[in-house]
């Protein structure tokens, strides 16, 4: 393992040598098959652990999650991390770990804390204005105008 330190990858609307001039709805299309191929291929290698994925990759299932959380956010979408994660997991976070996620090694977590400075990383980032405070305010019903259920 080198102990050099990889560069972030930076999403640009530039084109490149090594990318050509598409449009952005173009390599949005391309990314989001990409992504989409790349979680299906994660979903079929269940005997692959998060802890695995993260020593040797960077980056675990739970990367990805928060990586699409940030994209829906950033467009808007008002979804929570639990559906993110169902969205990469197939299935609910707890519903999977406790199916094919095994306790890690002490060997392992030996190798996690070594790869650590290669980890992914998750910048903060705030959610979405709630739906209703984009819309033009409405006067709310009295409660004698309020539907009864």
């Amino acid at each position: 393992m080198t102990n050099r330190q990889p560069k972030p990858f930076r999403l640009s609307s530039e084109a490149t040598p090594y990318s050509p001039n598409y449009t952005t709805t173009q390599q949005q299309a391309a990314e989001a098959a990409a992504f989409s191929s790349l979680v299906t291929h994660l979903r079929g290698r269940l005997d692959v652990p998060n802890i695995e994925l993260m020593i040797l990759g960077g980056f675990c299932r739970n990367c990805l999650a928060k990586w699409y959380l940030a994209g829906a956010w950033r467009s808007g979408l008002h979804i929570t991390y639990d559906q993110a994660c169902e969205r990469v997991y197939g299935m609910p976070y707890a519903e999977w770990k406790a199916a094919h996620q095994p306790k890690a090694t002490v060997e392992q977590l030996a190798r996690l804390e070594a790869t650590k400075p290669f980890h992914a990383s998750h910048p903060k980032q705030d959610p979405p204005a709630s739906p209703a405070a984009s819309l033009p305010h409405t006067p709310s019903l009295s409660s004698a105008e309020a539907p009864t259920n």
